[in-house]
């Protein structure tokens, strides 16, 4: 009985000292409910503000309004948080292409009409300067700049004429190096440059094919004067070779050559008929008979 009764003794001592908390829980329950419902209201309309998903190949850069600026720390894929009046700047780290048509001027004031293309991407580990730097449109203010003075650099070395004729790959790999030397200064990446299409005004296309068929008939041309003259070179040691011969034997080379005919058919196994000539000069005539 005595323990029973302290036991409830002391119950009904817990009860009164929390009867206070109670108390006031009871009295404020509507107004803590409301600022329950108010945050959970809040949490929900703001949570674009400081909730930020970083998707597969992307990265991010975090901006302080009032801590520092730009953060040197990069965010990963996956969920970050921010305070409402931050900013995290997202950055696509995977190759991105870009095509483009430009026109141009060559060496002697012609102008081309070129279509290219080229694969880029920023550098991750450097993507807090390039922010600081550039932006996130550095595609527009650095890459497609970069890209068009490197091709008129080159292509302002050549006329139109060097450009028609050149080789293709020795020009793509001069725009390559000059591109290369001029994004070392810049975060980003550039790769696989691509020459789609270079073209001329009409006439001048078709100017410059007439001159250069004009210049292989001038080659095909100078190519047989060059084989006349060696022909007639070589009819000229023959000439002065039959005149040397004549010379030393004191046998014209036609009666030589009508001899050596002569033998030729007398070796013949067939049958002959041999007609002698009728003085010293005349070579015997030898008839086949064979049908």
């Amino acid at each position: 009985m005595n323990q029973t009764s302290d036991s409830l003794a002391n119950n009904a001592g817990d009860n009164e000292g929390k009867s206070p908390v109670l108390a006031v829980l009871r009295q404020f329950r509507t107004g803590i409910v409301l600022a329950i419902l108010t945050l959970l209201f809040l949490v929900v309309l703001f949570w674009q503000t400081i909730l930020v998903f970083n998707h597969a190949g992307e990265q991010g850069v975090y901006w302080s309004r009032f801590f520092g600026g730009t953060s040197p720390r990069i965010l990963g894929e996956g969920a970050h948080l921010k305070l409402p009046w931050d900013e995290i700047f997202i950055y696509d780290v995977r190759l991105s292409a870009i095509h483009e048509e430009t026109m141009l001027l060559t060496k002697d004031g012609m102008e081309l009409d070129i279509e290219w293309s080229v694969r880029y991407r920023p550098i991750p580990e450097d993507l807090p300067f390039l922010h600081q730097r550039i932006g996130p449109d550095y595609a527009q203010k650095v890459v497609v700049p970069g890209i068009i003075s490197s091709l008129r650099q080159v292509l302002g070395n050549y006329t139109a004429e060097e450009i028609y004729a050149y080789d293709e790959q020795a020009l793509l790999a001069e725009m390559e190096a000059l591109i290369d030397k001029h994004f070392l200064v810049y975060p980003v990446s550039i790769k696989n440059l691509l020459i789609i299409r270079i073209k001329l005004p009409d006439k001048m296309s078709a100017g410059i094919v007439d001159k250069l068929l004009y210049k292989q008939q001038m080659l095909a041309y100078d190519f047989r004067l060059k084989a006349a003259e060696l022909e007639k070179s070589r009819l000229i040691i023959e000439a002065e070779g039959v005149k040397q011969f004549e010379t030393i034997s004191n046998v014209s080379i036609l009666k030589w050559r009508g001899i050596d005919a002569t033998v030729q058919i007398a070796k013949s196994p067939n049958s002959k008929i041999v007609v002698i000539g009728t003085n010293s000069q005349s070579l015997p005539l030898l008839l086949n008979t064979d049908k």
